[in-house]
């Protein structure tokens, strides 16, 4: 009665529990009543949903009390878990509730233990995304929301970790979803490796792509779909096999990367007699179907194929077509899947043709003769298509179709078959084929996908096994086919169950604490009873074998070996005699002995096999023809119909199957086991809609309820010490607390509170209490929180009602004063009124007095004015008209006077022009007669001769000067050979000091050959100068000689015109200019040498002061001995700039004297004179030049001092970094691109900007600072905006020169394309770095952190997650320091202004994603609590934004800040979820129902009901909006558009870079001029 007493202790009034119901399962009921009489107690229950009510009597002597007990509830905190074992209530009716309650809240997956139950919601969901596996990968079990990622990550993270094989076992009935699970998870497999790499920024995530290897394991599941799965009553792709894929990984000790290196797959029980029969309403495999719709019409001709209605195998179900299902499509990605996994073409027609070849044998039709034999007509169109197909002869397949060989000890007899055993005959040949069929493709996926392991090292090779099988089956009538599937459940149950118990006595061990042996149902001995030696396998296989062996024979050995009272999993009907019953864990189960021995043989006649064997094709024969053993190996298991070599039996379907299965159970044993429990929540296929009954019997059949009961067999709820203390230390008086040790504190709870040692155990981390303590505990806490909050309700209404009275006793005195005032405010008022009547009486009447008065004067004024005017206007009027009158007499009498005096003077005019014209005839008539006289023209002829005679004298005198000319062109000869000499004498003395140096480098070999070079072409020059002189005086020569032939012809044609004599003089004056210019040109010539020579000595004077000898062997010397640290200071710049640049500026003043004499000659001109001059200076100015760039040392001066091994300035806070000192790199290195552009050196410009981008991506690719990253990514902007500069300034300067600027604008465009190709690498790259860096902090900081201590959630972890994360110690200031470093550095170099606020953006975008994308996954964050501090964090993070200016990076928190105000905001109501919705604008609905499905209630708040989550649901289904994590791919870089620089600063960097060339020019200028001079 004690123990009675204590089990109702816990059913006081107001308990809930659950009552038994038909329908539901179970509904939950209260007690109302509790009546206690004598030896009796009566519980009263009202039941939800009833109107009478539920009671239970228990009295002193009963001994089923707990069964007659209804099962209690758990308190509504505990509803809705994510585990079931945390639950304190441990019953099947609590099981089933969270279930469902999960359910209608769209959470598919629940944890049971170890145990994954998945529920088949018959609706897509978005769960099962590229960003859900990356949410998952990485995660620890029970950290995120359960999912079969989360199990298939456990079990890759075990295998890499303990280095032991996996296994995942999916199980449940057709139509749970076991197929769609496994698929997922090998999904999972194939991207763990790209899921565990860092995140990258590049592009998507998928652009890397998979391996082959995981291409080809994902290529199976449609084939083995295709081939295995077909659409029943409960599925439209149930899996009619079971399968068990081995997904081979290898870790490359190089790289430390794990990869899918191939795959291995075992089938079993392959549900033959689907391919002959389909009850109404199913398909035959897929694979047919895919074939008749999808086949081309060359191979459809080929094979025979028409439509699936022609075929007997497959319109027998009525069904063709699945819904959403195009099986053209299907046909084509099963094609696709065969090529992958290294199928042919050829071989895949091969195998439709057997697929076609099967489809014919089922129109074979078989007819009864007249003596009942069967028979087949010989032109029958289905029997010729299948035998060609097969290659086998017609006749011969029809004859062993209808007959059969009977072997007796001497002879064989040849009988006739009946139609029926002729028919089975006809199905038994093709379900024989397509076994062998789909065991071939098994074998070449193997073949083509299974790793060699000998080729790695054995520790390298690890292994996942997904078990694909079938469920536990239970149908109105059980064949052979549900007897083999529930001896697999069978097994896989027992090894479940252990598995289960290992753990729970391992957990116990760990801890240290006191336990008993935990008993559980053990099937082992219905496992024995099946396949012992003597079991009921033993004996169909044994009655198989038999020749006369029937269904009644082995019937009645099961009945006669298993029918005793010691055998408790047997049982025989009572009324059925061909059947028998077996107690299977989850359910008796009656089987109908028909069809075992015939399906349990499933073999053809040796004669129809050795017609395949014999067939003209030769994959028929591979598919026949039994594989041949290896010698070192045991012969393997014989495929059915293939006859034994040790024994003349042929291997059955039951033994093949044993055998299997034992080696599935050693290989699950090896491995260790993760379990996947898939659930059919209704029959009708319709989403969300849950059938407790169904649910109810399949969560026993798939052992989720047996594991349970072991669980509540032992202690199941645990806690760690400090955890318990947190949850439950107000339970105890504050003198009892002690934080600083939580055991000892637990402790003390536990015995303050419970009487009963054996409810709860003390280990070493955790404490241990039994089933239904946690209810208690919490029962408890409710009580005290409940008198907690009505002392604080008692005190908070005292104080209200006091503070309310001191405020009605103010406002009264308030309003007593008030009226008062008021009423004498009245008084003062009337009184004001009356004496302000009185003054405005009298300012009125004064006022109206004074207008009157005023009124009078103005008309009076008014009068006097108009009177006066007129009068006025009448004299103006007056005087106007006099004088008009004299005005008009002084013009008519002026007029009249102008007339005549004009008239005079024409008069006079016209008389003295006849006079002059008389005078002027005479003169000219005079002039006429003296030009005709002869005189004249003698005189002329006189003045001509002597000008000949003047010209014929100056002809003289020019030869004598052209004489004098050529002798001193002679003297410069001899002193151009003695200054030859003296070069000799010099080149002799460098000779002679090169002998006494060291041995010069290959760059100083080059240098001499050069200035050898160099000699020569100023040699080959002279002699052109030579040249040249001596053709100017045979030009003059030839021209002189053709003034005197012109000369004598004037003498001859002296009588000629006028016209012709002027002319020859004209030639006359030209020839004298041209003398006169020649002389000029000698003087200049003259002068030119006198200063080369006086050059000469300046230029080794000036090479002494450099601190050089007059050898050149000290040039040499000194470039081989180059030291680049050494460097002049920016100080001695000038005075070193001049003396380097002496050479140049003489050579400049030479030929700046050499031309100042032709331009002061006003004559200068003419085009002999720019024919004569020589451009040697010219031409060593810009050799001088084009050296300094062809010099290779330049481009390793720029890589070296420029990108290697340049110092990057710091930010400092105390001082600036100028603009000039952050770009100079991009500024001089745009310089050398501008002067190699401006000389046409377009290789030298390609080679360098290849040189430096290759150098600059040496340098910031690796990423190792955030200064670097920063400084060059500033400077590429930089160099590809001056690169820009360039290209525009010479497109607008060179347009005459189309081929050249063509040329060099693709070169820049080039160039162009390369930096902004870097620039895009230095973008994602740095911001890849940055985001790996920010991710990590983005949860801690912004999620997890805790700033308002008001609002602190004690379980940072979750109330129910046992399983925690490192935590990191990130706060949201770590996050902002963080961001404000970046922004600074992005500040002090520079950086383009669109492209820093590209990367804050950015980084900020990726925050928001992060946090909104775990806080969506974890359960244990949704609170409201939690809401308000990261509405506070994100409040902090839009503050920085404000202050940086940039109000886009908060638009990227938006989303997560209505994410946090949906925590907050109220959930009761239809009038909520529309609030949520218009405050939570841009989350879509499938976000806000996930949201509110995690939201956890905290102490005294409700739960969010199922009727607003359906409401929400409609919403989603409405929109077609499913997205549920944010997008984590990076945004496109928006490169922006680059800027002109107006001026090229390359401060004083610049000098320092090219100082050591400017002292090597400077030497090879100085020894050119030598050789020049």
């Amino acid at each position: 009665m004690e123990a009675i007493d204590k089990q109702l202790t816990f059913y006081n009034k107001g308990t809930r529990a659950w009552i038994q119901d038909d329908v539901e399962g179970f509904v939950s009921g209260t007690v109302v009543s509790n009546d206690i009489s004598g030896n009796s107690c009566t519980l009263v229950f009202e039941v939800e949903g009833r109107d009478e009510p539920f009671s239970v009597t228990i009295t002193k002597g009963d001994t089923d009390v707990s069964e007659k007990l209804p099962p209690l509830r758990n308190p509504p905190v505990l509803e809705g878990v994510d585990d079931l074992t945390l639950l304190s209530h441990l019953n099947e009716p609590e099981v089933l509730h969270n279930v469902r309650l999960r359910y209608s809240q769209e959470q598919i997956y629940t944890y049971s233990g170890i145990v994954l139950i998945a529920l088949n919601p018959f609706q897509r969901l978005p769960i099962y995304t590229h960003d859900i596996m990356r949410a998952y990968s990485g995660k620890r079990r029970g950290e995120l929301e359960p999912h079969l990622f989360a199990v298939a990550e456990e079990a890759y993270r075990n295998m890499l970790r303990e280095k032991k094989n996996q296994s995942i076992i999916v199980s449940g009935e057709s139509g749970a979803g076991k197929t769609q699970s496994a698929k997922y998870i090998m999904r999972y497999f194939a991207s763990v490796d790209e899921l565990d790499q860092p995140f990258d920024g590049d592009a998507d995530i998928n652009d890397g792509g998979m391996s082959e290897v995981e291409e080809a394991v994902l290529a199976t599941n449609p084939i083995m779909e295709a081939f295995g799965n077909a659409k029943t009553t409960r599925n439209d792709n149930s899996s009619r096999f079971g399968k068990y894929i081995e997904i081979q990984f290898h870790k490359d000790d190089t790289t430390g990367r794990v990869k899918i290196c191939g795959a291995k797959t075992r089938t079993y029980l392959l549900e033959r007699s689907r391919l002959v029969f389909q009850p109404k309403t199913e398909r035959n495999y897929h694979i047919f179907y895919q074939l008749c719709s999808g086949c081309p019409a060359a191979e459809r001709k080929e094979l025979g194929i028409t439509t699936f209605d022609q075929y007997h195998y497959l319109r027998q179900g009525g069904e063709g077509t699945i819904p959403n299902v195009d099986d053209v499509e299907e046909f084509e990605i099963t094609q696709r899947a065969l090529s992958a996994i290294g199928i042919s073409v050829n071989m895949q027609w091969a195998i439709f043709k057997v697929c076609a070849a099967l489809l014919h044998i089922g129109n074979i039709e078989v007819k009864e003769s007249r003596n009942g034999d069967a028979q087949i007509n010989s032109s029958d169109e289905a029997l010729e298509i299948a035998s060609r197909l097969l290659g086998v002869k017609p006749m011969e397949f029809s004859k062993w179709m209808v007959k059969k060989r009977i072997h007796a000890r001497s002879e064989t007899i040849d009988t006739n078959l009946k139609k029926y055993d002729a028919i089975v005959s006809r199905d038994s040949v093709a379900k024989f084929i397509y076994s062998l069929l789909f065991d071939w493709l098994v074998k070449m996926i193997n073949n083509n996908l299974a790793v060699d392991e000998t080729k790695y090292n054995s520790d390298s090779i690890s292994f996942i096994g997904v078990l694909d099988i079938y469920g536990f089956e239970h149908f109105k009538n059980n064949s052979f086919e549900q007897f083999c599937i529930n001896y697999a459940n069978e097994k896989l149950q027992q090894e479940f169950n252990r598995h289960v118990f290992k753990l729970e006595q391992d957990e116990y061990v760990a801890e240290k604490i006191e336990w008993s042996f935990i008993d559980f149902n053990d099937n082992q001995p219905c496992i024995d009873m099946i396949e012992n030696r003597l079991g009921i396998l033993a004996l169909l296989d044994e009655e198989s074998r038999l020749p006369s062996g029937s269904d009644e024979s082995l019937i009645s050995k099961l009945y006669q070996n298993f029918d005793k009272k010691e055998c408790k999993f047997f049982k025989k009907p009572r009324f059925a005699r061909s059947d028998f019953t077996i107690v299977h864990y989850a359910i008796d189960v009656t089987y109908q002995i028909e069809g075992f021995i015939e399906k349990n043989k499933d073999t053809v006649s040796d004669e129809l096999l050795n017609l395949l064997q014999n067939s003209e094709s030769e994959f028929i024969r591979e598919l026949t023809t039994p594989p041949k053993p290896k010698e070192d190996t045991p012969p393997p298991q014989p495929k059915p119909g293939f006859r034994s070599k040790a024994k003349n039996t042929k291997s059955t379907l039951g033994s093949i199957f044993k055998a299997s299965l034992i080696e599935l159970m050693n290989t699950i044993r090896s491995t260790e086991s993760h379990y996947i429990r898939c659930i059919k929540p209704n029959q009708a296929k319709v989403a969300f809609e849950f059938e407790p009954q169904m649910v109810l019997s399949q969560l026993r059949a798939c052992g989720v309820l047996e594991t349970i009961r072991i669980s509540c067999a032992g202690y199941p709820t645990r806690w760690t010490f400090p955890e318990f203390v947190e949850r439950y230390y107000l339970l105890v008086p504050s003198k009892h607390w002690k934080f600083d040790d939580p055991r000892e504190f637990s402790l003390n709870i536990v015995k303050l509170l419970i009487d009963d040692k054996d409810k709860y155990q003390v280990g070493e981390t955790k404490i241990f209490f039994r089933a239904g303590m946690l209810a208690y505990f919490e029962k408890l806490r409710t009580e005290r929180l409940r008198q907690c909050i009505v002392l604080v309700q008692k005190n908070a209404r005292r104080f209200v009602y006091q503070r309310r009275y001191n405020e009605t006793k103010k406002a009264a005195l308030f309003v007593q004063n008030a009226i008062r005032r008021k009423v004498a405010q009245l008084k003062c008022r009337e009184i004001r009124e009356t004496q302000a009547a009185i003054t405005i009486q009298r300012y009125t009447r004064g006022f109206l007095a004074k207008k009157h008065y005023q009124q009078q004067r103005e008309s009076a004024i008014a009068i006097q004015t108009q009177i006066r005017g007129y009068m006025a206007r009448k004299q103006l009027n007056h005087l106007r008209r006099e004088r008009a009158a004299i005005k008009i007499q002084k013009v008519f009498r002026g007029q009249r006077e102008r007339h005549r005096y004009q008239e005079a003077r024409r008069n006079i005019i016209f008389v003295q022009s006849c006079i002059r014209r008389i005078a002027a005839v005479k003169v000219f008539t005079q002039l006429k007669i003296e030009a005709k006289s002869i005189t004249h023209i003698k005189k002329l002829n006189y003045q001509l001769e002597n000008k000949v005679f003047e010209l014929s004298q100056s002809l003289a005198q020019k030869e004598n000067e052209t004489k004098e000319y050529q002798q001193k062109i002679e003297t410069m000869e001899s002193q151009i050979k003695i200054w030859k000499e003296k070069f000799d004498r010099l080149d002799t003395r460098y000779k002679d000091s090169t002998e006494q140096a060291t041995e010069g480098s290959a760059e100083q070999l080059r240098e001499i050959s050069e200035l050898k070079d160099a000699k020569s072409n100023l040699e080959s020059t002279i002699e052109k100068m030579k040249t040249e002189n001596k053709k100017a005086i045979a030009e003059r020569d030839s021209r002189i000689a053709e003034l005197e032939e012109q000369l004598e012809k004037q003498k001859e044609e002296n009588k000629s015109q006028r016209n012709e004599i002027n002319s020859r003089r004209g030639q006359a004056d030209d020839n004298s200019a041209l003398v006169a210019q020649l002389k000029r040109e000698n003087a200049s010539l003259k002068d030119q040498l006198q200063k080369v020579l006086s050059g000469k000595d300046y230029l080794y004077d000036a090479d002494e002061r450099v601190g050089r000898s007059s050898s050149v062997s000290r040039v040499r010397g000194r470039s081989s001995n180059r030291n680049r640290s050494r460097i002049p200071s920016v100080d001695t710049r000038t005075t070193m700039l001049n003396v380097v640049d002496r050479p140049i500026r003489q050579l400049s003043k030479v030929r700046t004297e050499s031309e100042t004499p032709a331009k002061t000659d006003a004559s200068a001109a003419a085009a002999p004179v720019d024919q004569v001059k020589e451009p040697e200076a010219q031409s060593l100015e810009d050799e001088c030049s084009l050296k300094i760039l062809e010099d290779e040392s330049l481009e390793q001066e720029i890589i070296d001092g420029l990108i290697m091994n340049l110092k990057i300035p710091l930010p400092n806070s105390t001082q600036k970094i100028e603009r000039k000192d952050i770009l100079f790199p991009a500024h001089i290195i745009g310089t050398c691109m501008l002067k190699l552009m401006k000389h046409g050196l377009l290789a030298r410009l390609q080679t360098l900007s290849s040189k430096v981008i290759a150098a600059i991506q040496n340098v910031a690719l690796r990423f190792e600072d955030d200064y670097i990253s920063c400084f060059w990514l500033s400077n590429t902007y930089e160099l590809s905006c001056v690169v820009e500069t360039i290209r525009t300034k010479e497109a607008s300067r060179s347009r005459s020169r189309y081929r050249m600027e063509n040329d060099g604008n693709k070169v820049l465009i080039k160039i162009l394309n390369d930096l902004d190709n870097l620039l895009v690498r230095l973008y994602y790259g740095w911001m890849k770095e940055l985001k790996k860096r920010l991710a990590v902090m983005a949860v801690p900081a912004i999620i997890e952190y805790q700033a308002l201590p008001s609002f602190i959630c004690k379980k940072n972890g979750g109330l129910w997650n046992k399983i925690k994360a490192p935590q990191n110690s990130y706060t949201i200031d770590h996050l902002l320091f963080l961001l404000s470093k970046i922004s600074k550095v992005l500040i002090c170099f520079y950086v383009e202004e669109s492209i820093a606020r590209q990367i804050l953006c950015e980084l900020i975008r990726l925050l928001g994603v992060t946090a909104f994308n775990h806080l969506i996954m974890r359960k244990n964050f949704c609170t409201w609590k939690r809401g308000m501090q990261i509405q506070y964090n994100l409040s902090k993070l839009e503050e920085w934004c404000d202050e940086h200016q940039i109000p886009e990076g908060a638009l990227h928190l938006e989303r997560l800040l209505q994410a946090a105000k949906l925590l907050q905001l109220n959930k009761s109501s239809p009038r909520d979820i529309e609030i949520i919705f218009d405050i939570c604008f841009l989350l879509n609905p499938s976000q806000i129902k996930k949201f509110l499905s995690l939201y956890y209630p905290v102490d005294f708040e409700n739960p969010v009901s199922p009727e607003l989550l359906k409401s929400v649901s409609f919403r989603s289904i409405s929109e077609n909006n499913d997205t549920l994590l944010l997008d984590m791919d990076d945004v496109e870089f928006d490169k922006p558009p680059l800027r002109t620089v107006d001026k090229i600063d390359t401060s004083d960097k610049f000098f320092i870079l090219l100082c050591q060339l400017y002292e090597e020019v400077c030497d090879f200028m100085v020894l050119t001029m030598i050789n020049l001079f």
